[in-house]
């Protein structure tokens, strides 16, 4: 079984490097929130690392270097909303995670470090 284990890992970790696309510098923003319907930023640019949201509305990527660090699909972890579209509307920095809005009051928090994603509300 464990041999199973670590080869679904793997296989895991190597689809999600894959799936991330190269972001595009004219979207990442210096400042430490975007709000999307107020802006065409995609990602914010803090510390050398660049936090962008994907095409398809749902996925952070964190790259250091243009090189991915870790990716989350935030609705597949916390669910769709309950009102609204199941997409990030909102992402702002913290010190220490991402703050994210989905739907229309869907709250989840990413660790910067990590990109583990926990729903908030």
């Amino acid at each position: 079984m464990k041999p199973f284990l670590k080869l679904s890992m793997l296989t895991f970790m190597v689809t999600q490097t894959g799936i991330a696309q190269k972001y595009n510098d004219a979207l990442v923003s210096q400042n430490s929130e975007i709000n999307f319907a107020k802006t065409q930023k995609r990602g914010i640019k803090k510390n050398n690392i660049v936090y962008y949201v994907e095409n398809d509305l749902q996925t952070i990527s964190a790259y250091k270097k243009s090189k991915l660090k870790w990716q989350t699909n935030v609705v597949s972890v916390c669910g769709k909303p309950k009102k609204g579209e199941p997409e990030i509307r909102y992402v702002g920095y913290n010190s220490n995670k991402l703050i994210i809005v989905m739907g229309k009051h869907h709250f989840a928090e990413i660790d910067i470090n990590s990109g583990a994603t926990t729903i908030v509300g």
